[in-house]
């Protein structure tokens, strides 16, 4: 469990320990949209949005930059049902 919740709400608390599981693997779109109900582009781009306060001081350099890697990946990638 991430610790050190001062500025998080519980919901931003289980966004960022949900992504840090899954990124060493990639991350995990279809879980994150049934654990959180957001589309794969409002998860990225609310847990970039996260990653760039103070509050993720409780995680490593290494997988804050792989988090935010992955963020800016996915929200790059067209939406799947885009024409």
């Amino acid at each position: 469990m991430i610790e050190d919740r001062v500025a998080m709400t519980p919901f931003d608390n289980d966004m960022l320990e949900f992504a840090c599981a899954w990124a060493p693997f990639g991350g995990n779109d279809e879980e994150a949209f049934i654990r959180f109900g957001l589309r794969p582009k409002e998860f990225h781009g609310r847990l970039l949005r996260f990653l760039r306060t103070p509050a993720t001081r409780v995680i490593s350099g290494t997988t804050l930059n792989s988090l935010q890697q992955q963020c800016r990946e996915r929200l790059a990638r067209p939406a799947k049902n885009a024409s």
